[in-house]
């Protein structure tokens, strides 16, 4: 970075860098639970110490890190800055302007100190410009330097554990003595062979618990499946917000004033941070109260992994899964990067439909089912490989509307450590020797505030088609004059053949009319051929998934959902 006169002000960027790794390399919920809690407000926590530390050397030294409290915004103006003034922090990212450059690195050094002793081995990466006056000007500088900050910074990781040294297993660190630890600390059983990252995820669990009164069972991962040792299946959901950073440059880049820039990305910031943590606050209520699951002493559906901004991690029982999926998408619809449903209540319908065509929320979700002893860092991995699918398709030409993305959704069972490499895994498994694929998926999921996204109702991926068949699938029909399940076996037959290719499907297609057993829709077509031109199995997705699903409808009756 270029020397800064020592009379100009600065505009500082930072990011933590390495924090989903930080999360989810570790086999056990917990560690994973404690990290998240650690770096979820890493930067805000680093900012107001920081401050602190400073102040009581120098008692003049001015500050404002308010730039927001639980219900709104605070007005900035960019005449009455102060030495040290945070603008906004959101994306992951934090800017703070400083009266000087020297101010700014020693704020920084204090800062990277604490990053690394709360954590043990995450980075933060910093970059900072010469304030010009000009937000646009210097928003664009801010960015290119970070870009070059990230790409010629050295990722260096605590000193290994030497062979003649005791090594933890999870994170393969020396393991430390027990005088290396944290005075007041004593969780409930003790491990002697841990590392400081692992002892410092344990820690913040236990004052998590503390903290928001949460049940030790709250932590294990049986306390999340319906019968432990006959139904062990869980999922892990990545949930991803669609074209945030395009969206948001849409809405400042022309913007050169700082007081107008900062006011409105501090809203955008608000909102987006609040809407996702109140939807998915009311989605684990909704479910961990409502749920058709045999419930437990303890009941516990739905567990936050992380909730940063429009990046939302959870682990819930299986057979919920797509249901919150499918919840959470209808509900972040309703919200917008401007404002609140109630402020958009004031608007004529014509403007709230305007409004939130072009500002409304859409996710796409990833899913990963797993059994409680599957490693949990390949579960998230496959539910973020599953996400992005789901982005490649609601992207897609044949999709979109202009920058307008719909909701998506993508799901992996997975079965051995392979499906780590999806791609390679479905191309291999998923497709018959004649070149017919298996999956629809990923689905699209319909909400209230589509607009020019309804074109894609009733195609293949519409998941209303994969609620209907599962239905159908599950509920009674009519056959031979009486209301009758269809069988399981039947169920299994459709899925076990399709692998077979269409030949045995339509050998099974005939023994199924001999019987009197209609398909969904009344549709005797297993397949489907608008799918990028090749056949496409219409139902092997449903009945590969019939385990694993119970619909929205069933959790949250919908005089329920009207009446929230």
């Amino acid at each position: 970075m270029d020397n800064i006169p020592e009379n100009k002000c600065v505009l500082a960027m930072y990011d933590v860098r390495g924090i989903q790794d930080y999360i989810f390399r570790t086999s056990k919920m917990k560690d994973a639970i404690g990290a998240s809690a650690i770096v979820e407000d890493i930067l805000d926590n680093a900012l107001e110490y920081t401050f602190r530390r400073m102040h009581n050397d120098k008692p003049d030294l001015t500050g404002d890190l308010n730039w927001c409290d639980d219900s709104h915004t605070y007005n900035y103006n960019d005449s009455n800055a102060k030495d040290i003034q945070v603008l906004y922090i959101g994306g992951g990212n934090a800017y703070v302007t400083y009266r000087t450059e020297g101010l700014c690195r020693e704020f920084n050094q204090i800062m990277a100190k604490y990053v690394l002793d709360k954590t043990y081995s995450l980075q933060l990466a910093v970059a900072f410009v010469e304030k010009s006056g000009n937000y646009n000007v210097d928003y664009r500088k801010l960015q290119r330097a970070m870009q070059e900050v990230k790409a010629n910074m050295v990722h260096s990781m605590p000193i290994g554990a030497l062979p003649v040294m005791r090594a933890d297993v999870k994170t393969g660190r020396p393991v430390i003595a027990d005088e290396c630890k944290i005075a007041g600390y004593t969780p409930e059983k003790r491990d002697s062979e841990e590392s400081m990252e692992t002892y410092l995820k344990r820690k913040a669990i236990c004052d998590l618990r503390r903290n928001e009164k949460m049940d030790a069972e709250a932590k294990k991962l049986d306390s999340y499946v319906e019968k432990k040792g006959v139904d062990s299946t869980l999922a892990v959901v990545h949930i991803d917000g669609n074209n945030m950073g395009l969206r948001i440059r849409n809405l400042v880049q022309d913007i050169a004033d700082y007081t107008e820039a900062v006011n409105k990305m501090r809203q955008i910031s608000f909102s987006i941070n609040s809407s996702y943590k109140k939807v998915f606050e009311q989605m684990k209520q909704c479910f961990d109260e409502g749920t058709e699951l045999e419930r437990k002493k303890n009941d516990y559906f739905v567990m936050k992994v992380l909730v940063a901004g429009d990046d939302v991690t959870y682990i819930c029982n299986g057979k919920i899964a797509l249901a919150t999926v499918e919840y959470f998408c209808k509900e972040i619809s309703k919200y917008t990067l401007m404002g609140t449903p109630q402020e958009n209540g004031k608007r004529t319908e014509e403007e709230k439909e305007e409004f939130v065509r072009i500002y409304g929320f859409s996710v796409c979700a990833g899913i990963a089912y797993f059994n409680s002893h599957f490693p949990f860092s390949i579960s998230y991995d496959v539910a973020e490989e599953c996400c992005d699918l789901a982005k490649k398709r609601a992207k897609s030409e044949d999709c979109r509307d202009g920058d307008r993305i719909g909701n998506f959704v993508d799901f992996q069972l997975c079965q051995n450590i392979h499906a780590r490499n999806l791609k390679e895994m479905r191309h291999r498994e998923y497709m018959t020797s004649h070149g017919e694929q298996l999956l629809i998926r990923p689905y699209f999921i319909s909400t209230d505030k589509d607009f020019g996204l309804s074109k894609l109702t009733g195609q293949p991926f519409d998941f209303q088609n994969f609620k209907d068949a599962a239905e159908h699938f599950l509920n009674p029909q009519e056959h031979n004059g009486k209301q009758e399940y269809f069988p399981g076996s039947l169920i299994k037959d459709i899925r076990n053949t399709y692998p077979l290719g269409k030949n045995q499907m339509e050998n099974l297609k005939v023994f199924l009319e001999s019987r009197d057993w209609k398909l969904p829709g009344n549709s005797g077509e297993f397949y489907v051929d608008d799918l990028g031109g090749k056949k496409t199995a219409r139902w092997y997705d449903v009945t590969e998934m019939l385990d694993y699903y119970i619909a929205l409808e069933k959790i949250v009756p919908a005089e329920q959902k009207e009446g929230e």
